[in-house]
């Protein structure tokens, strides 16, 4: 059996981390665009706010303005403070 040489002519790859730090871009940064994780997270709020609105459409329909305005309105709430 031949021993290893340490100047191997193939190298193996250094694989890389599979979790990387997340940080933070520059709000200045030129030509920025949004990210289809920046993207993704927008969407999740729309559809939170849609539902809770639809349910404050039913209510109202259904003659429970109380309920349906503090239902919405403690579902709005958790969801822009989120």
């Amino acid at each position: 059996m031949a021993s290893e040489s340490a100047a191997d002519p193939h190298p193996r790859p250094v694989d890389p981390p599979p979790v990387r730090r997340m940080v933070p871009r520059e709000r200045d940064e030129p030509h920025r665009v949004a990210t289809p994780l920046e993207l993704f997270f927008d969407l999740c709020f729309v559809v939170a706010v849609g539902q809770a609105g639809r349910e404050l459409a039913h209510s109202l329909a259904a003659g429970h303005y109380g309920d349906g305005l503090r239902g919405y309105s403690i579902a709005f709430f958790a969801i822009w403070w989120a």
